[in-house]
């Protein structure tokens, strides 16, 4: 008995441990490009990977307006918002409109290479493969993941990343 008892043990462990480490494999695989998805403007218009500006390298920082260090990386990039003016930046949150528009006018973030998104799904986390406020994940102009940061990322850490035009 006690014998089928640690087997049995032993069984449930190996095949959680399994799932775990796929599910991490699965959202590592997630990020390599940008995957379908389908997310809100702040105009109520839907915006998937399609509509990506195929001529720009990408942004896109994952945050939540009540976040202090969302916080700190929205005035970060704001300080340095030049920096990026050849990218196409998209910010996407699960928050309310009212409370993403205004994390977008508080950093003066109303540019036209700029795009904020709705997450009313709750589906950028898992088919991003991100768990951080803030991330940021930029991808080359054909979608490919060029880098992933998670936390809060100082500009002069980003920007050795970003091709030039």
């Amino acid at each position: 008995m006690k014998k089928s008892s640690v087997f049995i043990l032993f069984c449930v462990c190996f095949m959680t441990f399994s799932s775990c480490k796929t599910t991490q494999k699965t959202n590592i695989e997630a990020t390599k490009e940008i995957p379908y998805f389908t997310f809100t403007t702040l105009d109520n218009h839907r915006f998937g990977k399609d509509d990506f500006d195929k001529t720009r390298t990408k942004m896109i920082l994952y945050f939540n307006s009540e976040c202090e260090h969302c916080e700190k990386q929205g005035k970060w990039l704001s300080e340095s918002i030049d920096s990026f003016n050849h990218l196409e930046l998209t910010f996407v949150s699960f928050e309310e409109m009212d409370a993403i528009k205004s994390y977008r006018d508080k950093y003066n973030f109303n540019r036209d290479n700029i795009t904020f998104l709705q997450d009313t799904r709750l589906t950028f986390s898992d088919k991003f493969g991100v768990g951080n406020f803030p991330s940021i994940l930029l991808y080359t102009k054909k979608g490919k993941l060029i880098k992933k940061f998670e936390g809060e990322t100082r500009v002069k850490d980003i920007l050795p990343f970003i091709p030039r035009k």
